[in-house]
């Protein structure tokens, strides 16, 4: 009999900070539980139309880019944070979180990952604007089996807001059902409901939560006893 693999929700948007904080943990999940996890990807929509960055936005985010590295150790670069002080920068959830629901759509999770994590590293470590058509175009090489449908759709940004409010929108209950309470958020399907890991508790250690996870992943997937669950459970939820 196939093992089950633990269901696991990530409620996430490229433009989150605090999503490209959690990476080392989503890197670190992937590395030690491989395909004992089944990834489901959820986006929020955190910015859902262009909005050029006003003073206080702007202190917001650079203030916020400080205590990311001061916290997880995560590096943002100096490419992003002149990005970030153009005066002209905007800012816009809309045309990643369209180029990752087309991987979502071709299947594959880990690829969806992959995507996830180039452009992270592409906006925040090296400075680009993820508003670049052909940047999100051409981060999908090797990913994205045709490209043509993702083109289509970056092409008419008229029609941005009709194909993501409903994904943002779900991602929104996706993240309130699971009383998450921002981005990213984590959730575990333990016991027939979503239940949300406390991942913040894991920021500059996410071999930490690899260990908290463990007696659950022993439950769901290879049918152990858990009797470390009350533990666990108490530290997840």
């Amino acid at each position: 009999m196939e093992n089950q693999k633990l269901q696991i929700a990530y409620i996430m948007d490229p433009l989150c900070g605090w999503c490209y904080a959690a990476s080392p943990i989503v890197e670190q999940l992937r590395a030690e539980y491989g395909d004992k996890l089944q990834w489901q990807i959820y986006l929020g929509g955190l910015i859902r139309d262009s909005r050029v960055l006003g003073p206080r936005f702007r202190e917001h985010i650079l203030t916020a880019s400080q205590h990311i590295e001061q916290i997880t150790g995560q590096v943002i670069g100096a490419g992003f944070k002149a990005l970030i002080e153009q005066p002209d920068s905007a800012l816009d959830s809309r045309p990643a979180s369209i180029a990752i629901y087309e991987l979502i759509l071709q299947g594959d999770a880990n690829k969806t990952l992959d995507y996830i994590h180039r452009l992270q590293n592409h906006h925040f470590r090296e400075g680009f604007s993820l508003n670049e058509t052909d940047l999100l175009i051409s981060a999908t090489d090797g990913l994205l089996d045709d490209q043509s449908g993702l083109k289509k759709k970056l092409s008419e940004p008229k029609t941005w807001s009709d194909l993501m409010d409903p994904l943002f929108t779900q991602g929104h209950n996706m993240m309130t059902s699971s009383e998450g309470q921002g981005y990213p958020t984590f959730a575990i399907k333990y016991r027939g409901r979503y239940q949300k890991v406390q991942h913040e508790d894991f920021y500059g250690n996410p071999e930490g939560l690899v260990t908290a996870l463990a007696s659950v992943i022993s439950e769901v997937v290879e049918g152990r006893s858990p009797a470390l669950k009350a533990i666990v459970t108490e530290r997840l939820s």
